[in-house]
């Protein structure tokens, strides 16, 4: 105790803090700070060990929620320590608190839809929607995820157009990649031909198709629409998230070689016209 008293009246004169014992607890003041930050971190990476234990998150994308969190830290952390050390110096923070908390509304006017597209990019990121690679409809845009930042989405379409959505902007998203995908054929027929035998050479020739992605065997609904000049066989297959339009395509390919095979015709379509 005689130690710190000591060294006690080396930081007051007179009761009051002077010059050396003001810059020592501001100097404390900013120490606990830094160790607080450091403590918060490393909470942070307790909580990636985590989750890339059970594989929620890839690195990447938990790399980028700690990096945000860090920064909000540390800038929240500073201005708490440069407040304290204001207040330790003798300075009138409320002025300057005021000061700043007009600017910041000011600012937040002006600058709303950048707070709102990074806000929204942060919740993004942290509840996973949809990862680099995935293929997604956003907007209306349906494409594959090429980058994902704090402020914009970007999305290859297939077509090759780069589409750059502000994440603000963005509401529902369709994301097929997750879980098993359906490919759906449609396919119509003349009036004439049996439904019965169409099926039957259909589940003969889809039974045994094998593509990549396929997931068991295709499945031959049967006649689920009628038309004037026909009606519809609805073919379906379960494919691996991203091969659905590959088993499509394939689907499409068979269909045609038993059409062609056994002579099965297609609806033929009659207009009148008016001659008058």
């Amino acid at each position: 105790m005689s130690v710190l008293n000591e060294f006690e009246k080396y930081l007051r004169t007179e009761g009051v803090l002077n010059p050396f014992g003001k810059l020592v607890i501001i100097l404390l003041v900013f120490l606990i700070g830094f160790l607080l930050s450091k403590f918060l971190r490393w909470i942070f990476m307790s909580r990636i060990e985590h989750q890339l234990r059970h594989g929620t998150y890839s690195n990447p994308r938990l790399l980028t929620i700690v990096s945000i969190l860090n920064k909000i830290v540390v800038i929240v952390i500073m201005i708490i320590c440069v407040t304290i050390s204001l207040d330790i110096v003798g300075l009138n923070t409320s002025s300057i608190m005021a000061t700043v908390g007009v600017g910041s509304l000011a600012l937040s006017f002006g600058a709303q839809t950048l707070v709102k597209d990074c806000i929204n990019g942060f919740f993004i990121i942290l509840e996973n929607q949809f990862s680099v690679g995935d293929t997604v409809v956003i907007e209306g845009r349906t494409g594959i995820i090429e980058d994902i930042g704090l402020r914009t989405t970007v999305i290859r379409d297939f077509d090759g157009s780069k589409h750059i959505i502000p994440n603000g902007q963005i509401g529902i998203v369709t994301n097929q990649q997750r879980g098993n995908m359906r490919a759906k054929v449609i396919c119509s027929v003349a009036l004439s031909e049996e439904p019965d035998r169409v099926i039957d050479l259909l589940n003969k020739k889809l039974a045994p198709m094998k593509v990549e992605g396929l997931i068991g065997s295709p499945v031959v609904w049967g006649v689920t629409n009628n038309t004037n000049t026909g009606y519809e066989i609805t073919v379906v297959a379960y494919a691996k998230a991203g091969s659905q339009y590959g088993v499509e395509y394939k689907l499409r390919e068979s269909i045609v070689e038993v059409f062609n095979e056994n002579g099965i015709k297609l609806p033929v379509f009659k207009y009148e016209i008016d001659g008058k």
